[in-house]
Formats: structure tokens, C-alpha cells, sequence
């Protein structure tokens, strides 16, 4: 004995077409949260440290970063800063590409620091950044902690 099929057919074709439909959209949607997760940056951080002597030193340089980059800030602790040393900062940025960093900020410090611990701020950029120190008296020469950090795309 064969077993009827108590509903319609175009009713479950409609019924499959509408479940195919939605398994589609959410296929679309967990493919577009995957894009986003996988592009998200990853903070990463680099530390040193730096002994200043009387020329301009590279604290940190990035000149080709691999698409936008997103650096965020450099600390750098001057606790061993005393009345007789005057230092530099200043910040470049490349917005060519192959072009020279261009000198965008200047910041000087004179004498003990307070608080010790100096925050520059960075911008986004897509050809790079360079942030740099020069002792620039005739104290001691003094190193210098930094540590820098940046988004990045996995």
C-alpha cells in the first residue's frame, strides 16, 4: 500500500525554495562576517631603547608599510633626563610614494622632564612615518625607553 502525500507538492517546493533562500542569506551573511573579522587589525607593539648621541637617531621608522597603516603612538620615558640635557623629538611623515619623510612637528625638551613619559600621537599614513631624537646640549648622552605601537592586517 503506497503512502499519500497529504500536502500539495508546489506547497513544498515553495516551503524548499523559501528554506534555500534563507540558508543562502545566511551563507552571504557569515561570508561578509568572516571578510571583516579577517581584515580587522592586530595591535602589535615594539619597544628599544636609545642612547642619544649629539646626531638625530631614528627612534622609530616605518617607510613601507604594505597598505594604509595605522600607527598609534610612540612613548618614550625621559626618567633619565637631568637639568643639563636638551632633546629633540620630531615626527616625519612620507605621503609620496618613493617621496622623502617630511617633517611634520618639532618638539623640544629642556631639563628634568615631568611627567617623564613623553606620548606622541601618530597618524595614519600610507607611505610611512619616522619619529626621531637628538640630544642637542652639551650634557650627558642618556638612553632613552620607547615603545611604539601600531595596527596592523594579519
Amino acid at each position: 500500500m503506497a503512502v499519500q502525500n497529504p500536502y500539495d507538492d508546489t506547497i513544498l517546493l515553495a516551503l524548499v525554495a523559501i528554506i534555500d533562500a534563507i540558508c543562502d542569506e545566511i551563507l552571504e551573511d557569515t561570508g561578509a562576517i568572516r571578510e571583516v573579522t579577517d581584515a580587522e587589525a592586530i595591535l602589535t607593539e615594539t619597544v628599544g631603547q636609545i642612547t642619544t648621541t649629539g646626531a638625530e637617531q631614528n627612534v622609530y621608522v616605518a617607510v613601507a608599510p604594505a597598505g594604509i597603516f595605522r600607527p598609534i603612538c610612540v612613548k618614550i620615558d625621559f626618567t633619565n633626563q637631568t637639568a643639563t640635557e636638551t632633546v629633540v623629538l620630531r615626527t616625519y611623515y612620507r605621503i609620496a610614494l618613493g617621496g622623502a619623510l617630511v617633517l611634520q612637528d618639532t618638539v623640544t625638551y629642556a631639563g628634568v622632564v615631568s611627567p617623564e613619559l613623553i606620548n606622541i600621537d601618530l597618524e595614519p599614513n600610507r607611505y610611512g612615518v619616522a619619529v626621531t631624537i637628538q640630544n642637542i646640549a652639551i650634557g650627558t648622552h642618556r638612553a632613552y625607553d620607547w615603545e611604539v605601537f601600531y595596527e596592523e592586517s594579519p
